[in-house]
């Protein structure tokens, strides 16, 4: 059974464009340090919409895709460079990953 995600139906205009590794790393720990919960919550713009949960640690970064189900959303540990080669990694190349703006 797939977990229901806000930030899946948000309208894109309503979400920030993450466009650089940097992007990437200052929205995990901006939201880390508003929330005081680990990680974010990101959405790859197209027509499935996945979305993603990163935390950022000392290695590089754990990413759970959080709109499917328990057994498929296991955690993928990636370094920056191993990113390129994950799907959120090529939605930010491509200019197509998102995060809900935070207030």
């Amino acid at each position: 059974m797939s977990q229901p995600s806000a930030i899946r139906s948000a309208e894109l205009k309503d979400l920030v464009p993450v466009r650089t590794i940097g992007d990437l790393d200052w929205m995990v720990k901006e939201s880390e340090l508003i929330t005081g919960m680990p990680g974010r919550e990101f959405v790859v713009a197209g027509a499935d919409r996945p979305a993603f949960h990163v935390q950022i640690d000392a290695v590089g970064y754990e990413i759970v895709r959080v709109d499917e189900d328990d057994a498929s959303s296991r955690p993928l540990r990636a370094t920056t460079r191993e990113l390129a080669n994950h799907t959120l990694g090529n939605a930010l190349l491509c200019g197509l990953l998102y995060t809900t703006a935070l207030h």
